[in-house]
């Protein structure tokens, strides 16, 4: 007797179809994605590398994020120090004035009132500027006192992270200030030397801060530039070439729809050889 009906032909053509099939689901897959490893069987070793360098760029992010805050965090010190700055020289102006043997006791005593609160103002603003709860100008920040660092690389060496302790203590006593007396001619000439070391000691702090400023927007564009050449080597490894994925697709579906043909084409054939081998007329 033939065998008109081939039971293995039929099975290789299902088989065709269910590759096919996952070949094209898988081609669907990356291009709705636009992700070439829609999974770890894809590649493996393309993955590990992959997923590595995404926790990076994470990580590079969010040091970039903590550089950009320091930035704030010195210009509210700046801030500060201009404050005091304004208020040394305006209690350099009332000594120069005090110091004049052409007043009396009572214009030194009116002008020792407002240099005592231009001393107090000093320490109010060195006490309470803060940044996030961080003290600024009490000498949390001085470069003797522990380190305040942040987080500016991706690792967890000394290199990855910088110190912020640049600004030494602002307050009256600490620039020498505290205890002038601007009520008899002798005090307030006395209190020109202090009031001059005191500013260039503000100077100095200011100096200080602009410089770890500059640094820091270094970091920042140097960072940056890594940013982009790490999302540009992630992205080459686990993005889907568009253009490659389209052509794959499409083949991917012209080869189901050859395989769906085949399998219509054999059940038809064995339909019409059972049919003859039961003389069966249509």
């Amino acid at each position: 007797m033939v065998d008109f009906f081939n039971p293995s032909i039929t099975s290789r053509l299902l088989n065709s179809i269910t590759r096919n099939q996952s070949g094209l689901q898988s081609s669907l897959s990356k291009v709705a994605s636009g992700k070439r490893l829609i999974n770890a069987s894809v590649d493996p070793a393309g993955l590990a590398v992959s997923e590595k360098l995404r926790s990076d760029l994470a990580a590079l992010s969010q040091a970039i994020k903590n550089t950009d805050a320091s930035a704030g965090l010195l210009n509210v010190a700046e801030a500060g120090l201009s404050s005091i700055s304004d208020l040394l020289i305006r209690g350099r102006e009332l000594a120069s004035q005090a110091a004049s043997g052409t007043l009396g006791n009572t214009e030194r005593q009116a002008i020792n009132q407002e240099f005592q609160q231009i001393v107090a103002e000093i320490d109010r603003v060195s006490q309470s500027t803060q940044f996030n709860g961080q003290n600024l100008l009490n000498g949390d920040l001085a470069p003797a006192a522990p380190p305040v660092e942040i987080q500016v690389g991706i690792g967890g060496t000394a290199n990855d992270r910088i110190a912020l302790n640049v600004i030494d203590a602002t307050d009256a006593a600490t620039l020498g200030i505290a205890g002038l007396d601007l009520s008899t001619a002798a005090g307030a000439q006395a209190a020109l030397a202090p009031l001059d070391v005191a500013q260039q000691t503000v100077l100095g702090a200011r100096s200080n801060a602009a410089a770890l400023a500059g640094r820091l927007e270094s970091v920042v564009a140097s960072s940056r530039t890594s940013f982009v050449a790490l999302t540009d080597a992630q992205s080459r490894i686990a993005d889907a070439d568009l253009v490659q994925e389209i052509s794959d697709l499409g083949n991917a579906l012209l080869r189901l729809e050859t395989s769906i043909r085949a399998l219509a084409i054999q059940n038809r054939q064995s339909a019409d050889n059972v049919g003859r081998l039961l003389n069966i007329r249509a």
